[in-house]
């Protein structure tokens, strides 16, 4: 069984696995591997956004170990910017999917009225996939902020 709590700051290590695996990585900003000091910068920022109210970060945890990181922050565009970082061994068994489906409830209580969103690699099948079978729609294709191209979905 899966249980998913609040990343704390004690939460870094496990954060830190999923974060400077080049195949977690490869489909997050850029899809350049992430250094030590990124990752933690990054850590940081979303502790110090759900500390001001404006972010959800989960970390999803089974008998053996880490399953995943489930994000939800207010972003530039006053949307709530979704996204699941699952370790490797978990990719392919529907946990994405769940725990999709576990958050958007959460950011509907969070964040009334605010739009969930979520951005996807155009050339990550599989991404594309949960997000549609977690009930999110396309809605158009565009330069991302790492200048690469990305399917943007919302949450219906």
């Amino acid at each position: 069984m899966i249980g998913l709590d609040a990343c704390t700051d004690a939460d870094l290590d496990d954060f830190l696995t999923l974060a400077l695996d080049p195949r977690v990585t490869a489909r997050i900003g850029d899809g350049t591997p992430w250094t030590p000091e990124t990752a933690r910068a990054r850590f940081r920022r979303g502790m110090a956004c759900c500390a001001r109210g404006e972010g959800l970060w989960l970390i999803a945890r089974d008998g053996t170990g880490v399953v995943g990181v489930v994000v939800g922050e207010l972003d530039h565009l006053a949307e709530i910017e979704t996204g699941i970082w699952l370790a490797p061994r978990h990719w392919g068994r529907g946990h994405g999917r769940g725990l999709l489906g576990v958050l958007l409830p959460m950011v509907r209580v969070r964040f009334p009225g605010v739009l969930p969103t979520a951005y996807a690699d155009v050339d990550h099948a599989a991404s594309a996939a949960m997000l549609r079978a977690a009930g999110f729609v396309e809605d158009g294709t565009l330069t991302g902020r790492h200048g690469t191209e990305v399917t943007r979905f919302v949450a219906r």
